[in-house]
C-alpha cells in the first residue's frame, strides 16, 4: 500500500497542508504497516505556483517533517518534468532523504520523463514512471509509453486513472497488457469520480499489480482517491496481502478529525467529470465558472473532454467557458 494521503489530498486542501500535520500523520503512518507515504503539494516538487495554486508551505517543509518521523516507512515524492526540475527540485529532495520517487507524465509523453528517471536510476533510491490520465490511451500506445519509462530506469510504472473514468474492466486488461507484455512491476493509482475507486484498486490487485494506492478518508482530488482502509478491509476479505486494518484506521481518523469540511464526495460534477474523462481536481474551476457565465457545468465538462484537457491546463478551462458563452 503505497500512501497518497499528504500529496494527492493537498489538491483537496488547495495546497494548504502544514508541517505540523505532515508531522502527526507520519508518526501515526510509522506504525500503520503502510509500505511508503508521498508528501507535497498536489501537483508534486516544484509547482506551487498561481497557476495551479500555490502552497502554504514549501516542500523543504514539508518534506523535512516527514522525514524526521518517518524511518520504517518510505518517504515519496511525485515529480512532474516542467514543475520539477533535476537542479531545483530533485537534488534537494535527495539531500533531505526522499526514498523513492515518481517521475510523472500524461500518458502519451513518457519520453519527458527519460532524463529525470535516467538521474535518479543512478542514484540509491527507489524509482518509478507514472502515466497519468491513463484513460486517454488505448491499450497498444500504454504499453509503448510504459516501455519508455522501464528503458529509463523506472523499477515500476504506475497507471494512474487522474479522472476516475475506468470501471474494473478497463483496469484488468490494462494491468495485465503492461506486466504480460514488458515483466516489469505495475502500480495503479485510483480516483472515485465513478464511484468505483475501491473496486478498481482491487481489480488492479487481484491481476498482478504490486503497488497499490490509497488515500486515509479517500483524501485527493476532485471526489477523492481510493479510500485506503477500505481497500485495506476488502484485500483482507480477499485473501491478499495487506497492512493491518487496525493500523491504518488512526490515519483516518487523523484526517477525519482535521479535515472534517475537506473531505471528499462523489458529487453530480465529479460523476460529469469522470464521464467526460477530465482530470477532477478542476471541479472548483469548474463550477465556479460555470456560474460566472452563466452556462451548464455539465456542458462545460463535455466540451474539455472533447478538447481532451490534461492537469495543467487552468487557463483554457476559462477559455472554453467563454466559447460556450458565445455560442
Amino acid at each position: 500500500m503505497y500512501d497518497v494521503t499528504l500529496r494527492d489530498g493537498n489538491h483537496a486542501l488547495r495546497h494548504g497542508l502544514t508541517a505540523d500535520f505532515v508531522r502527526t500523520y507520519c508518526s501515526l503512518a510509522e506504525h500503520s504497516g503502510v509500505w511508503a507515504v508521498e508528501v507535497g503539494h498536489g501537483n508534486g516538487l516544484g509547482a506551487s505556483s498561481f497557476l495551479v495554486g500555490k502552497s502554504r508551505e514549501s516542500d523543504a517543509r514539508l518534506l523535512l517533517a516527514a522525514r524526521e518521523s518517518l524511518s520504517e516507512v518510505k518517504l515519496a515524492v511525485h515529480a512532474i518534468p516542467g514543475f520539477a526540475t533535476i537542479k531545483r527540485d530533485l537534488v534537494p529532495a535527495l539531500e533531505l532523504g526522499v526514498d523513492i520517487f515518481r517521475i510523472a507524465t500524461h500518458v502519451s509523453e513518457a519520453s519527458l520523463a527519460q532524463k529525470h528517471i535516467e538521474f535518479l536510476a543512478e542514484q540509491n533510491v527507489t524509482v518509478q514512471g507514472v502515466l497519468m490520465m491513463s484513460h486517454m490511451s488505448d491499450v497498444s500506445s500504454l504499453v509503448q509509453q510504459a516501455q519508455i519509462m522501464k528503458a529509463s530506469g523506472a523499477s515500476t510504472v504506475v497507471l494512474m486513472d487522474s479522472a476516475g473514468h475506468f470501471v474494473p474492466p478497463d483496469v484488468r486488461e490494462r494491468v495485465l497488457a503492461v506486466r504480460e507484455s514488458l515483466g516489469v512491476e505495475v502500480g495503479f493509482h485510483a480516483h472515485n469520480n465513478l464511484g468505483v475507486g475501491v473496486a478498481n484498486a482491487l481489480q488492479a490487485a487481484e491481476n498482478g499489480a504490486e503497488v497499490i494506492d490509497g488515500a486515509a478518508m479517500g483524501l485527493g482530488a476532485g471526489s477523492g482517491n481510493a479510500q485506503l482502509e477500505c481497500v485495506v478491509a476488502n484485500l483482507s476479505r480477499v485473501g491478499m496481502s495487506h497492512p493491518p486494518l487496525a493500523g491504518v484506521l488512526p490515519l483516518s481518523e487523523a484526517v477525519e478529525g482535521e479535515f472534517a469540511d475537506s473531505l471528499p464526495r462523489t458529487t453530480a460534477s465529479s460523476v460529469e467529470s469522470g464521464e467526460a474523462g477530465v482530470f477532477s481536481g478542476y471541479a472548483p474551476q469548474v463550477g465556479d465558472l460555470a456560474e460566472a457565465f452563466g452556462i451548464s457545468r455539465s456542458e462545460l465538462w463535455a466540451e474539455m473532454g472533447r478538447r481532451r484537457l490534461v492537469a495543467g491546463q487552468e487557463s483554457m478551462i476559462r477559455e472554453i467557458a467563454q466559447d460556450l458563452m458565445n455560442l
